[in-house]
């Protein structure tokens, strides 16, 4: 599974190698994902087996929102980062004003609210 998951665990280790190892930044473990803490306030990165999260993400339950990323992660393979990693950064970063003019919930994206979904039934059967 890990080889069918390689290009986001391969960035994933990377990222999380350069906060943990080099810079120093604490991690934790959240299931079977890695934490690692980035500072700032920009939110939250999944790749793979490797979160990345801000100030807010790191310690708060929006967590379990970006593990569920992690199972899509799990079910697309290689076709996270096409389908769900790249749509995903568009609409955090580039949909932001669209968002606010016609109200729409974050959540409301289809990545976003399969993550959510994937998340509440992971602990339902954790339970």
């Amino acid at each position: 599974m890990f080889l069918l998951e390689f290009p986001q665990n391969l960035a994933g280790f990377l990222a999380f190698s350069f906060w943990n190892k080099y810079k120093k930044h604490p991690y934790k473990h959240y299931k079977d994902a890695q934490v690692v803490h980035v500072p700032g306030r920009w939110g939250a990165v999944t790749l793979g087996r490797y979160i990345l999260a801000d100030d807010r993400y790191y310690s708060s339950p929006l967590i379990h929102h970006e593990y569920g990323h992690r199972i899509q992660s799990r079910k697309l393979l290689f076709l996270y980062i096409p389908l769900i990693g790249i749509p995903s950064l568009i609409w955090a970063g580039a949909f932001r004003r669209h968002r606010r003019k016609h109200q729409k919930d974050y959540f409301s994206f289809y990545t976003e609210a399969w993550a959510n979904r994937l998340e509440e039934s992971d602990q339902e059967k954790q339970g």
